[in-house]
């Protein structure tokens, strides 16, 4: 037996770590189980640990428990496993290395631009400079570096490293990410000359941010921090640091450079470093991200297409979030101009309507910020502008003319190409960014479209996961705190997400107001009248609470729980604090007041399609006693259970008063007939999602539920808290039946109506009116792996397997990559029989669940059944044939 995919802290091979004491994890290969294992870490050449020989079958989260580890020190460690014969297998190895631990570290100091930072104006990349000599053979070089602002570096003229964007997005009041690059192999000669240079633009620090495009949210001076360490073969050390020695100038080729707003360039400029850089005051001392870096992904090239009007535009056939680049041949002067979008619009026409607003053309306050909030634009004095632009103002040199967008990132299908350049279609590309996250889930079935929707989710995920799980690539570009609890399990089956999400809530617990409170919107991004009014939202702001139980439940994280209870903690005593009705009437004549939840602004369901939408806005905020009391128990119901496994017994004690005392509210409040009589899916799904019916109340909800979408032809009639938990709940009340009519219905609204309309990307909006690439809808997706395909992650190293064939289905089969090794399950009709296989990796268990209702045990190993087709449907005739396997 053999360990594989060898991970430090869910990453592998990690430069530059923030963390002295590293969890390890493998997976098993070439066994059925591991019964003992061997970890050993070496640093330069010297033991450091060694665990000895441990009698266990762990394989994740194992503790590093050796020497002292400090800033820089770069570790070696294998992992020997015995098998289930006690047969010792070959050690397997990676390494990790730690970075500036310690703020005595940093050496550097922080420089910025030598230019008088004016109100309203907007500024080009500042370009940094310096040079020095390489006295000797080189052992390694590392480069750390951040800015307030995002930058990138080149040494000798190659880029360094593969970060986009960096050094990615956190509340920089509050934290602020470095990265550590490898630039050994990028220095000169053991004599040479070298040239290190930096560019550095707005980014999150003081470009558009938002949906009304905010500038200068923390601050009006960009800044940069560099220290690049040489260590010598000899032993010798030197640091090269940012300092007043820097040459610098704003005069090179791109004359702006904003996230949203897009590009001007000059390709006949060249910085003249002719000034130096100012030495400013510090920043806050930069932490390691521990994350997985956003990087260019896949290129997609483009067809042309000429517009009903005339107009020129470029199709790269993908909806993505990311770059565009060309290469062009032309003559000095010559302009090339592009704008993107999503799509076109009724007349076939360019458009970018269904993501711009208007804002002032200059830097605007609280006053305006409201009367842009109540739609009251005609009361702002000025000129108003697009926001946000996404545009590309590029003036070429004589001759061939290279470029990509560095410092801008769109959300784009469509580029309007404006130019008197000769081109082809083929000169342009479009290069997706987003964080390299491994893929791990694959799923396909016998219908094409529910395939192409998964694509259609992975593909929202890939251009909303740069850095901050995200709305939407466009419009506002912002880390909801709904959007990513709702998503968050279809998004660990899509993709490897645990150091992103890691990030993430640290970026949540950085937001944390005293009282408990959360902003809507994290990390900050100004707007506070729109994104901490909001903040209290049940749905939203319990994602303080649902993404680290669910992060705890997929990965087997206690650490993570342990880390993050502070803020759940303090969240659970926000909404305890404003329990009870807001009318004193209300509450003397509520048995249950006290566990009633409502105080505050309360999205609710958000985006139900629109027959059932009640708008909120800065004019109008509904009360929602309905959605926050089930929260309210649902939250501390999954709180309840935390505080136990933490042996925190009197918040379990309390936790669980209020999650039962709030059961009890809801059906005083909303089941006093035993029932909930509407066709509204939202109000009947809910209850039976979170917990809060039972027994006759319970099959009475259900019945009512499949009553509500059969009236309505099967559509889909939920918005974003609910979505995800529709077809589960449907087939929880044995009536996978209509969950598959309304997963296959092409009649909108639907998620195959999107489908069939072209879309390559998840809707925002069912009506497909505003961004047209929002993964949150897409959430469904975790009902095909768990329930089509049966996958689910039962505890740790078990599974439990349990397909559930349906609809027009004839074949449907799943792959997982799972924190402890790959499953998988098929299940295909052939000639009368359902032929069910799953693949269990070595060192795990599984419960298969067979569509019959018989339950099989087994371990690690592959297993085939064969049930008669109408068995497996639910008719008599009952036949089974087991036929199980052993892995390699």
């Amino acid at each position: 037996m053999r360990a594989v995919r060898l991970r430090t802290e869910y990453l592998d091979r990690p430069l530059g770590l923030g963390i002295a004491r590293p969890r390890f994890s493998w997976n098993c290969e070439g066994g059925l189980e591991q019964t003992a294992y061997r970890v050993q870490a070496t640093r330069d050449g010297e033991t450091v640990w060694d665990s000895g020989r441990v009698a266990s079958n762990r394989m994740a989260h194992i503790a590093y428990d050796g020497a002292e580890l400090t800033s820089r020190d770069r570790v070696e460690w294998s992992v020997e496993l015995w098998d289930e014969t006690d047969a010792a297998g070959e050690p397997s190895s990676t390494w990790f290395e730690l970075g500036l631990l310690a703020p005595q570290d940093w050496t550097a100091t922080w420089i910025a631009g030598d230019v008088a930072l004016k109100k309203h104006a907007r500024h080009p990349v500042d370009c940094f400079r310096t040079g020095f000599r390489t006295r000797g053979p080189v052992a390694r070089a590392r480069l750390y570096a951040t800015a307030c602002g995002v930058y990138d570096a080149h040494l000798n003229g190659r880029r360094v490293g593969e970060f986009r964007l960096a050094p990615g997005s956190t509340d920089y009041r509050k934290r602020l990410q470095y990265q550590t690059y490898d630039v050994t192999d990028l220095l000169a000669g053991e004599q040479g000359a070298n040239r290190l240079e930096f560019r550095l633009a707005d980014g999150w620090y003081r470009g558009s941010v938002g949906a009304y495009g905010i500038t200068n949210l923390f601050g009006r001076q960009t800044k940069l921090l560099a220290q690049l360490e040489i260590t010598y073969v000899d032993g010798r050390r030197e640091v090269v640091n940012s300092d007043g020695s820097f040459a610098w100038s704003n005069d090179g080729p791109l004359r702006f450079a904003d996230l949203e707003d897009g590009e001007i360039v000059d390709a006949n400029l060249e910085p003249t470093y002719a000034r130096r850089a100012h030495v400013v005051k510090p920043g806050i001392v930069p932490t390691a991200s521990d994350n997985v870096e956003p990087r260019e992904q896949e290129v997609f090239r483009s067809t042309l297409i000429t517009t009903p009007s005339g107009a020129r535009v470029l199709d790269f056939g993908q909806n993505i979030a990311g770059f565009v680049g060309f290469t062009v041949t032309a003559e000095r002067g010559q302009q090339l101009k592009l704008r993107l979008g999503e799509t076109l619009d009724e007349a076939g026409e360019f458009t970018q309507g269904n993501f711009q607003l208007e804002k002032p053309a200059t830097e605007f306050g609280r006053a305006t910020e409201m009367l842009l909030l109540t739609e009251k634009k005609s009361l702002i004095r000025g000129e108003l502008q697009p926001t946000p632009k996404q545009e590309i103002d590029f003036t070429c040199a004589d001759g061939e003319n290279r470029y990509k967008t560095e410092f801008a990132v769109f959300g784009f299908r469509y580029a309007l190409i404006e130019t008197d350049v000769a081109f082809e279609a083929s000169d342009f590309r479009a290069i997706a960014v987003y964080s390299d996250l491994d893929q791990t889930g694959e799923f396909e079935c016998s219908n094409p479209a529910v395939n192409r929707f998964l694509e259609n989710t992975r593909w929202s995920m890939k251009g909303n996961f740069l850095d901050v799980p995200t709305d939407c690539p466009t419009r506002e570009r912002l880390g909801w705190t709904g959007d990513a609890q709702v998503f968050f399990d279809t998004a660990a089956s899509l993709m490897d997400v645990a150091a992103f999400f890691r990030k993430w809530l640290r970026d949540l617990a950085d937001n944390q107001a005293k009282s408990g409170k959360l902003s809507a919107v994290v990390p900050y991004s100004g707007l506070a009248m729109m994104y901490d009014t909001t903040g209290g939202s049940v749905g939203w702001a319990d994602a303080a609470v649902l993404v680290p139980y669910r992060f705890w439940k997929r990965y087997g994280d206690e650490q993570l729980i342990r880390e993050f209870y502070p803020m759940m903690r303090a969240y659970a005593n926000f909404m305890i604090g404003r329990t009870g009705h807001k009318d004193r009437a209300a509450a003397r004549a509520n048995p249950y007041n006290r566990f009633v939840y409502e105080k505050g602004l309360h999205l609710g369901e958000w985006l139900e399609p629109a027959e059932f939408l009640d708008p909120v806005t800065a004019r109008s905020q509904p009360s929602r006693p309905e959605e926050a009391t089930a929260y309210l128990h649902y939250t501390m119901t999954h709180l309840a259970e935390i505080a136990t496994a933490l042996g925190e017994t009197s918040d379990a004690a309390r936790f669980t008063e209020y999650a039962d005392g709030a059961k009890q509210a809801y059906a005083h409040l909303f089941l006093a007939d035993g029932t909930i009589d509407t066709d509204r899916q939202a109000k009947l799904v809910r209850p039976l999602a979170l917990g809060l019916v039972d027994g006759e109340v319970r099959e009475r909800l259900e019945r009512r539920l499949v009553q509500a979408v059969e009236s309505r032809g099967h559509t889909i009639g939920t918005g974003f808290l609910s979505t995800p938990f529709v077809l589960p709940v449907l087939t929880e009340a044995g009536r996978a039946d209509v969950a598959y009519r309304m997963l296959e219905n092409t009649q909108a609204p639907s998620w195959l109506a999107e489908v069939e309309a072209g879309a390559t990307t998840v809707w925002e909006h069912w009506e497909g009116t505003e961004s047209l690439n929002h993964y949150s809808p897409g959430a469904v997706c975790q009902w095909l792996f768990d329930t089509v395909a049966g996958i689910r992650v039962d505890g740790a190293q078990h599974f439990t397997i349990a397909p559930v064939p349906g609809g027009s289905l004839t074949s449907a089969s799943a792959r997982y990559a799972s924190p402890s090794g790959e499953v998988r399950s098929a299940w295909e009709f052939v000639d009368g029989e359902l032929l069910v296989t799953v693949v269990v990796p070595s060192n795990t268990s599984a419960d298969i669940r067979l569509p019959t209702g018989d339950v099989h045990a087994v371990g690690a190993g592959t297993f085939e059944y064969r049930l008669a087709a109408n068995e497996a449907l639910g008719m008599p005739e009952r036949r089974i044939v087991e036929t199980p396997g052993r892995t390699a």
